[in-house]
C-alpha cells in the first residue's frame, strides 16, 4: 500500500500560509485547550528543527513521555486514526475551530477562519474534499485544530466515566491513555470512537489495542539493534557486520511490517571507524538490502556517496545494475520514489541507464522522474532512448495549477523541453519566478563533493526539493 507522494503547489501553499500566519492567535487559543496533545504546534526558533511550526514534542523524547504516563496505571490502551490524513473532511475544519452549528449555519461566510482554511485547502486539490497534504507545516496546524478540539470533548467523556485516576496523551494521530481497570480502558475506547465518528474519522483496528502493563517503551527491535557495537580492529569488525546484518534480516522476516532493514542502514550511515577492507562486505550487504527492500535505497546510497568521497573503491558495475534493476521494478508500477532515487544515484554516480530502463521511466507521469530522466540525459547518462511526448503535453499555463506543475514550470526554466511557446513567462504568477530565478531543482546537488571543496560559500550541499533563490 503506497501513499500518494506529491509537492504542493506555491501558487496555493503561500495563500494557506498566510491565512495561518494572520490568524495564529486565535489558532494558539484552541490548540492551548488540550491537556492530551503533545504535538500541537509552536512557533519558536529551535537549534536542532529546521522548520517554521513544530510540534511541542520531539518524536525521539516519547518514549519518557510513555514512561511517564504508566506511572500510575495497570492497562493502556494504544491505538491511533486509520489514514488520518488523507481522510480528514475538510469541511469539518470550520467545524473544529467554530463548533459545527456556528460553521453550518454559516458555511458561505468567507470571513471564518475555518472556512478560509477550507476553501483554499480544497482549491489546492482540485476540489477535492477529502483529505489534506502529509508533512507541510501548515498541515499540522489544521491537523492539531481538530485533533486539540476533539481533545477537549474526549476528556470530558472519560474524565465523567472513569472512577479512577488515569493519564493519557496524543501524538499526531497517536493515543495512548493508561488506567487502573480494563473496563474502564474499554469505556475510553468506545468515548475514543464516538468522538473520532462525529468528525468522519475512524480508528486503525491493526493499531487497536489494551496492553496489561508493563510493556516496551519501544520497539524491542529498535532497542536491540540500536545498541549494537562494532568493533575497530579488522576481523572482528567483520565478523560484527555479518551478525549485524544477518540479526537486521532475521528480525525483518518476523516483523515484515515494520521498517527494520531502513532503520538498521540509517543507523550505520554515520560509521566513521570502518575499516577499509571490510567496505567490500559492507557494499555488497548493502546492496543485497537494496534488492530485498527498496525503501532502504537513499540510505544505503548516502553510504556509497559518503565511503566514495573517502576513496574507498565502489563497485560502479554492480551498483549501475541494482539500480537500473530498481527502475525496471518499480516504474511498471508507479513507484516514483524508488525510481527518482536510482537515476538521481545514476547522474551521482556518472553510471548508465539501460534502454529497458529508459523506456519504464518514459511511461510513468511524476513531475520528479521527469526532470530527474530530461537532467539524465543531458548530461548524457541516458542515449537516445527517452521517450518524452508524454511529459510535453504538461507544458501548459493550466498544468502550472494542476498535478504536474513542478515539471511544467522546471522542465521551462531549464530548458529541457520546448513547445515553442512560453507558457511560464506568460503566466502572472509563475513568470514572476521564473524572473526571479526561484528554483526547485538545483542541478549542483547531482555532484560528488571532494574533500576540502564546497558547493557555495557556506559549504552546504543543498537538498533536493529545497526551494531557494540565487
Amino acid at each position: 500500500m503506497r501513499r500518494k507522494l506529491s509537492i504542493q503547489n506555491p501558487a496555493f501553499f503561500i495563500e494557506i500560509a498566510k491565512v495561518i500566519e494572520n490568524n495564529w492567535s486565535d489558532i494558539k487559543l484552541i490548540t492551548q485547550k488540550s491537556n492530551f496533545s503533545k504535538s500541537k504546534p509552536v512557533h519558536t526558533p529551535h537549534p536542532k528543527r529546521n522548520r517554521s511550526i513544530s510540534p511541542l514534542l520531539d518524536f525521539p523524547d516519547l518514549p519518557r513521555e510513555r514512561a511517564k504516563n504508566r506511572a500510575i496505571g495497570r492497562y493502556a490502551l494504544q491505538t491511533d486514526i486509520s489514514q488520518f490524513y488523507q481522510s480528514i473532511y475538510t469541511h469539518s475544519i470550520p467545524w473544529a475551530v467554530h463548533g459545527k452549528e456556528i460553521a453550518k449555519s454559516r458555511r458561505n461566510d468567507s470571513s471564518l477562519l475555518g472556512n478560509q482554511l477550507d476553501k483554499l485547502i480544497r482549491n489546492s486539490q482540485d476540489g477535492q474534499t477529502m483529505g489534506i497534504p502529509i508533512s507541510p507545516d501548515t498541515s499540522l496546524v489544521i491537523a492539531e485544530l481538530i485533533l486539540c478540539t476533539l481533545d477537549l470533548e474526549l476528556e470530558r467523556r472519560i474524565s465523567n466515566s472513569c472512577s479512577h485516576p488515569y493519564r493519557g496523551f496524543r501524538y499526531s494521530d497517536d493515543y495512548e491513555f493508561v488506567f487502573l481497570t480494563r473496563s474502564e480502558a474499554e469505556t475510553a475506547l468506545s468515548h475514543l470512537q464516538q468522538v473520532l465518528s462525529d468528525f468522519e474519522l475512524t480508528l486503525n483496528p491493526d493499531k487497536t489495542r489494551i496492553v496489561k502493563l508493563p510493556c516496551s517503551l519501544d520497539s524491542t527491535w529498535v532497542l536491540e539493534l540500536s545498541d549494537y557495537k562494532f568493533s575497530k580492529s579488522k576481523l572482528a569488525q567483520m565478523q560484527d557486520i555479518i551478525r549485524y546484518f544477518d540479526r537486521a534480516f532475521q528480525i525483518s522476516k518476523e516483523a515484515p511490517q515494520e521498517p527494520v532493514l531502513k532503520y538498521a542502514i540509517a543507523r550505520i550511515e554515520n560509521f566513521h571507524e570502518l575499516h577499509p577492507d571490510n567496505w567490500s562486505l559492507l557494499e555488497s550487504l548493502l546492496l543485497q538490502s537494496v534488492t530485498i527492500e527498496s525503501s532502504t535505497l537513499r540510505d544505503a546510497l548516502s553510504i556509497f556517496q559518503n565511503n566514495q568521497i573517502k576513496k574507498y573503491p565502489i563497485d560502479l558495475d554492480s551498483l549501475e545494475k541494482n539500480l537500473n534493476l530498481q527502475v525496471l521494478q518499480h516504474a511498471p508500477l508507479g513507484h516514483s520514489s524508488e525510481v527518482a532515487w536510482a537515476i538521481w544515484s545514476i547522474i551521482v554516480f556518472k553510471l548508465a541507464i539501460y534502454k529497458e530502463a529508459s523506456q519504464a521511466i518514459s511511461g510513468m507521469e511524476d513531475s520528479i522522474v521527469a526532470i530527474l530522466a530530461l537532467d539524465a540525459q543531458q548530461r548524457g547518462r541516458i542515449p537516445e532512448w527517452l521517450i518524452t511526448k508524454k511529459w510535453e503535453q504538461f507544458l501548459t499555463e493550466d498544468e502550472l495549477y494542476g498535478n504536474q506543475w513542478l515539471f511544467s514550470y522546471e522542465a521551462n526554466r531549464l530548458g529541457y523541453l520546448s513547445t515553442g511557446y512560453d507558457h511560464v513567462s506568460r503566466d502572472p504568477w509563475f513568470s514572476q519566478l521564473k524572473q526571479g530565478n526561484v528554483t526547485f531543482y538545483d542541478r549542483a546537488t547531482s555532484l560528488i563533493i571532494p574533500p576540502g571543496e564546497t558547493s557555495g560559500p557556506s559549504g552546504e550541499i543543498q537538498a533536493l526539493g529545497v526551494i531557494h533563490k540565487r
